[in-house]
């Protein structure tokens, strides 16, 4: 079957458009950056116009550059940062207010105070009920999966709300929608389907990943009318097509992904256990633990890593003359079969080295760290916490600052630099620990992306430390090719043999430290880490 899938990735600094061929290979690529807003301290925010029109500029491009028509086409695929949000008029299609990006903070004292309280009896409906007394935090949690923190959407929507009284008034009168920045792409793209994927849905805050459905009272505890938020759909379900005259035909929109869900089934971790880290800015951390969603007992997130729609079956495998003596129906419908994940996130990865370029002058480029590091064959008694914002998962701790230790007048740069890329394996060493507390599946190996993910030294060392293999494939664009294998999958433009192909080795790191060496080095991370966490003294 020939055909192509256009793969609509929407990042934070960036819209692109990639093609992919009946065999999903990519065989065009083009991009157009897109530009934040930090109009005051914690605000971060987008031109959502500027969204729209560099991800439709980025489609038409890709198809022309490639030489093909939109009726090649067989389907689209979009993946794109979560957690960000629009508001636009239901019928003019027109933003009411910049796109508040995830990175955006200014809820964070509404949060905070949120946290604290104690949730009352229409909190706790009758299949959640808890003999103790909890607070929001707990309830959450409890309901999402997630934390109670800005970075989710929730508290965005609400802050819109309630700064803008218009807004207020006419969401209240069903005449505005609000979604992330899939729901909005799907609006415009289609001319008015207002819809959204559940692994989307499942970082708003509002949404219930026990039930599958908006929860009504965090809703209701956020002042969220429910008339404004979108449906909810499978990952890969019916999104609607395009609008006549977007492109030479209506082209339907068939898989849609959160860019971090689309990363994990663009590594092929389909079965529970399985786990890849995308080494980006940050780190995104995510283990498939299965089809039940287990709630993390150590700061970790549950989310869902996509549903998919299985294909009819025959009740109880019968026969067909056991079918039709029993009188049941020919094929059962399709179920949604739901995946969860448990999720990490490292606030400062990449972040380090351009801190070191940019700051501190100590590389031209980035890619200049390794060959840097290489000229020392250890970063002695050297650590770097990259505490810049904080420290992120396991230990959610905002109030702790970045530091460098154990320095010595035979310190280099060349040390500074081998900390660096250490402190990025050490994070990712703290948290797949945790993950490991939390899930039942013992981890077999680690699969990688991102552009860190290319230092040869950083993998290395992070076999070294997690004592199980890394993979690097060669295809390291996991995100846009993750949500179009699904959208393949769909149309039935691949098959299982396909998305396996896809897969390819670039290079396995297998682990060649002694335990000794090992647990040298992670005594030394923690000692750091410790010190980092010690209350001041007067």
């Amino acid at each position: 079957m020939a055909g192509y899938i256009l793969a609509l990735d929407q990042g934070t600094t960036s819209s692109r458009a990639i093609l992919y061929d009946d065999h999903a290979r990519p065989i065009k690529m083009v991009q157009q950056p897109t530009t934040l807003q930090t109009p005051r301290a914690g605000f971060v925010e987008q031109d959502a116009l500027q969204i729209w029109q560099t991800q439709i500029s980025c489609a038409h491009d890709v198809i022309n550059r490639a030489g093909l028509l939109a009726t090649d086409v067989t389907s689209i695929a979009i993946t794109n940062q979560r957690e960000s949000i629009v508001m636009w008029d239901k019928q003019t299609g027109k933003p009411l207010a910049p796109a508040i990006i995830w990175q955006d903070r200014r809820t964070a004292d509404y949060c905070k105070t949120l946290a604290t309280e104690s949730v009352n009896n229409s909190m706790n409906d009758s299949d959640y009920q808890s003999a103790d007394s909890v607070n929001m935090a707990h309830e959450v949690q409890r309901i999402t999966g997630l934390r109670l923190d800005p970075y989710f959407s929730a508290s965005k929507i609400a802050w819109l709300l309630e700064n803008n009284p218009k807004l207020s008034v006419r969401a209240s009168r069903g005449e505005i929608a609000v979604g992330t920045i899939d729901s909005w792409l799907i609006y415009k793209l289609t001319g008015g389907e207002h819809v959204i994927d559940v692994t989307n849905a499942s970082r708003t805050l509002l949404f219930d990943i026990h039930k599958l459905a908006w929860s009504e009272a965090l809703c209701d505890r956020f002042a969220i009318p429910m008339n404004i938020l979108p449906k909810v759909l499978p990952s890969d379900g019916d999104f609607g097509k395009t609008k006549k005259g977007l492109f030479a035909k209506q082209i339907p929109i068939q898989a849609v992904l959160g860019d971090q869900q689309a990363a994990l089934f663009g590594q092929g971790c389909l079965d529970a256990g399985m786990a890849k880290n995308t080494y980006g800015t940050g780190c995104f951390m995510l283990m498939n633990i299965g089809q039940q969603p287990k709630l993390s007992e150590h700061k970790l997130l549950t989310t869902v890593a996509w549903q998919r729609k299985t294909s009819p079956t025959r009740p109880d495998n019968l026969s067909f003359d056991q079918l039709v003596q029993s009188g049941k129906r020919m094929l059962q419908p399709p179920k949604k079969e739901v995946t969860y994940a448990l999720e990490g996130s490292i606030f400062m990865a990449g972040a380090i080295v351009q801190w070191l370029r940019d700051n501190l002058g100590m590389i031209k480029q980035s890619s200049d760290i390794e060959d840097l590091a290489r000229q020392v064959d250890s970063s002695k008694d050297v650590v770097l916490l990259p505490a810049f914002t904080g420290l992120g998962a396991p230990y959610w701790r905002s109030d702790i600052s970045a530091s460098i230790t154990g320095m010595s007048r035979g310190t280099t740069k060349a040390h500074i630099a081998r900390a660096a890329l250490e402190a990025v394996a050490y994070q990712t060493y703290d948290v797949l620990i945790a993950m490991q507390k939390d899930s039942p599946h013992p981890l077999t190996e680690l699969r990688v992306d991102g552009g860190a993910a290319n230092n040869d030294l950083l993998m290395q060392f992070q076999a070294d430390l997690l004592g199980v293999p890394v993979l690097r494939p060669r295809d390291t664009e996991i995100t846009a090719k993750g949500a179009a294998l699904l959208a393949g999958l769909k149309t039935g433009l691949y098959d299982e043999s396909t998305m396996k192909a896809s897969w390819q080795v670039d290079r396995v790191f297998e682990p060649s430290m002694s335990i000794d060496a090992r647990e040298q080095h992670l005594a030394k991370w923690q000692r750091a880490i410790d010190r980092s966490l010690m209350p001041l003294s007067n």
